[in-house]
């Protein structure tokens, strides 16, 4: 039985030198196909990982940017507000001098005011903060409030005549509008 098992299986052909060559080369270029396909897939694989990476890299680079921007827009925000409670405290100074008697102008007390207002006045800039509106400036909605109008004829017409109450700039940002007096045009029945 055994024998008529062995004859009903077939037996293995012998390889001849050429046979290798004909049965391998399909199969090494079905590995090799295979290879280049897996490769191809890998190549694309790392190339969306290196695109991912970029992206996110980019996205970490304006999230810094983002921040930086919002602190130093929060830093000049709490400065303009601790500013606008420090600039009446200036004004007071300001027109304390200016009805200060001119015979006490070489008085100590006098000179002390004038010393303070000095060094608040020096810290101001220092910080940034400038005096905007000025007598003759032209008049511009964003950084002057016009309190008053006054018709006149020899100046150019929204031209700053009287600087009520100076105002303060912080950079670009207004922390006080100045409030003026403007020319405006005679009028045709005077």
């Amino acid at each position: 039985m055994q024998r008529d098992r062995q004859q009903q299986e077939p037996t293995p052909l012998r390889q001849t030198s050429q046979q290798p060559e004909q049965v391998g080369e399909p199969h090494d270029a079905d590995v090799s196909a295979q290879l280049q396909q897996q490769l191809a897939v890998e190549q694309q694989k790392a190339e969306e990982y290196l695109d991912l990476l970029r992206r996110t890299q980019a996205d970490f680079v304006n999230y810094r940017r983002r921040v930086s921007q919002e602190q130093a827009e929060e830093r000049i925000a709490t400065q303009s507000e601790l500013l606008s409670h420090l600039l009446p405290v200036l004004d007071d100074l300001g027109r304390a001098l200016a009805v200060a008697p001119a015979d006490l102008a070489t008085h100590p007390w006098v000179q002390g005011l004038l010393l303070v207002a000095r060094r608040l006045t020096v810290q101001l800039e220092q910080l940034g903060v400038r005096q905007i509106g000025a007598s003759g400036e032209p008049f511009n909605p964003r950084w002057h409030e016009a309190v008053a109008t006054e018709a006149r004829a020899d100046v150019p017409e929204e031209t700053i005549l009287q600087v009520v109450q100076p105002g303060y700039a912080l950079g670009e940002r207004i922390i006080r509008p100045a409030q003026v007096i403007v020319a405006s045009p005679p009028s045709l029945q005077e």
